[in-house]
């Protein structure tokens, strides 16, 4: 695996080692931080930036253990709620039996099928209409996610069974022994962990995993586990065959739900829809190979764009559809004219909270905008903003407003330089941060800021650019475009997806 950050690339290696090693015990591929994502156990921030961890007292310890337990066994309760919830509902998807089934797999948005009255697919827009002009069955196999009430997960289920949508929960699928068996993996698991922390060795980096580890035991782990149980029981249909298309991030869900897919064997085919803007820094992207025999990797993984692609001995890589971002090949702009300074912000707390920091100090001569990222509470921030800049408006339709852009760590700032609009990329040097930003446009279309007076630096050139010379700023964009981005035709989306 080869990365830019040659640091990035030596903590990735020694995860490998450490995930190939602690998943010869299946509960511990519900393990987030051996999965390599990002966590609150920070082991990449750490390792780049080369703090020392703190050595786990018994009092650190303990408090870890006993939140682990209330908070999943709390979380189990209102998960047996949500079940009956279900039931009560009397929601259900009617499954053929025979033929082959296209599952997809992806995120489903609580509190905005409940605010809409529908469920909108945000992940795999047009997919269903290609499977449906070619006659293919498919059902939705949602990963809920913005809510754990009950009584919102009943509304919801509601809305399902009166628009008559093919969604298959696994309230549907799992039965007594499934419950009982996600009640051994809560009392299990931590043992598993703290067994593996305990066998780490002494240099940096095992120091660094161990307090990860630790850090991060206290979280609701048994979501992981679910997906496993409920992978098994789609392999178990009476279906000959299945296709899975799912939104692939290789995090501790998409894992799960594999290894359970593939335990009949040769019935599941799964294809990886990685059809998004990401960073080259982030770990657990990309397949880690020595996890094939594990069977948490897809058949196929599908990539936004050339500028995407790997290799892999373990699974097929090609360019697919970029589903999600069909509006920079339809939206027409011309920042030259644009009346406001966007501001697109991550999912991580303490890269919004420097963003903020910067933009308080520089003086804004035309008016901003800020647009949170959809995972994240833009409440928390409101004491350190003005309130008239937050903005609930559509992505698209904000960079149709926009003159520049401003961020950091978020793939938005990627489709506003492929639409030609200047980006001012904000760093922190004091902490490591992931950089969405391709090589190519520097300098030109856009560029790194790590103070206000860089920001302000930069507004200045940028605008002098868009009078003087606003094509040039268009051609560097569409030649970003074509190399991180691939217009959804249904050509593609069938070839791709390999539906023809």
């Amino acid at each position: 695996m080869k990365f830019n950050n040659a640091k990035v690339e030596d903590i990735y290696e020694y995860m490998s080692r450490a995930s190939r090693k602690a998943y010869s015990d299946p509960y511990l591929i519900v393990n987030d931080v051996l999965c390599k994502q990002d966590t609150q156990g920070f082991v990449l921030e750490r390792c780049v930036s080369g703090d020392t961890p703190q050595k786990v007292t018994f009092l650190f310890a303990a408090k870890k253990v006993i939140l682990y337990f209330l908070k999943n066994l709390a979380a189990y309760l209102l998960y047996i709620v949500t079940a009956l919830a279900h039931r009560l509902s009397r929601q259900s998807c009617r499954l053929p039996e025979k033929g082959e089934l296209v599952i997809l797999d992806t995120y489903f948005r609580v509190r905005e099928i409940l605010d809409s009255g529908k469920f909108s697919d945000s992940f795999f827009p047009d997919l269903v209409d290609a499977l449906e002009r070619r006659k293919l069955k498919y059902v939705y196999v949602p990963r809920f996610f913005g809510s754990m009430q009950p009584l919102q997960f009943y509304r919801v289920f509601r809305i399902f069974k009166k628009n008559g949508d093919s969604v298959l929960t696994e309230f549907q699928l799992l039965n007594l022994a499934d419950y009982f068996e996600i009640v051994r993996f809560i009392f299990f698991y931590p043992i598993s962990v703290l067994r593996f922390a305990k066998n780490l060795g002494n240099t940096y980096e095992d120091e660094v995993l161990r307090r990860g580890l630790w850090e991060s035991l206290d979280g609701i782990a048994f979501g992981g586990y679910v997906r496993f149980l409920l992978g098994k029981r789609l392999s178990f249909i009476k279906i000959n065959k299945i296709k899975c298309l799912s939104w692939y991030e290789n995090q501790v869900l998409d894992k799960n739900f594999y290894r359970g897919l593939r335990i009949t064997p040769n019935k599941v085919k799964i294809i990886g829809a990685q059809l998004f803007v990401r960073p080259f820094t982030l770990l657990n992207i990309l397949p880690d190979e020595f996890e094939a025999p594990f069977n948490v990797i897809p058949d196929k993984v599908l990539v936004n764009g050339a500028a995407y692609i790997f290799k892999s001995r373990y699974t097929q890589v090609d360019i697919g559809p970029s589903l999600r971002y069909s509006h920079i090949f339809n939206l027409k702009v011309n920042p030259s004219n644009g009346k406001i300074i966007l501001v697109l912000m991550p999912y991580w707390d303490y890269v919004i909270r420097h963003i903020l920091k910067i933009i308080r100090e520089v003086s804004w001569q035309m008016q901003i905008k800020i647009k949170f990222h959809p995972s994240t509470d833009g409440q928390k921030y409101c004491q350190e903003l003005d309130e008239s800049w937050v903005t609930n408006k559509p992505v698209p339709e904000l960079l149709s407003e926009a003159m520049i852009v401003l961020g950091s760590g978020t793939g938005s700032l990627v489709e506003a330089i492929a639409l030609g609009i200047p980006v001012i990329n904000i760093q922190n040097r004091s902490k490591f941060s992931h950089n969405y930003m391709p090589e190519s446009g520097k300098g030109v279309l856009w560029d790194h800021a790590v103070e206000a007076k860089e920001v302000t630096r930069l507004v200045s050139k940028f605008k002098i650019s868009l009078e003087s010379d606003p094509s040039r700023l268009k051609k560097e964009g569409e030649k970003i475009k074509s190399n991180l981005f691939s217009a959804p035709t249904d050509k593609l989306i069938g070839q791709a997806f390999q539906l023809d």
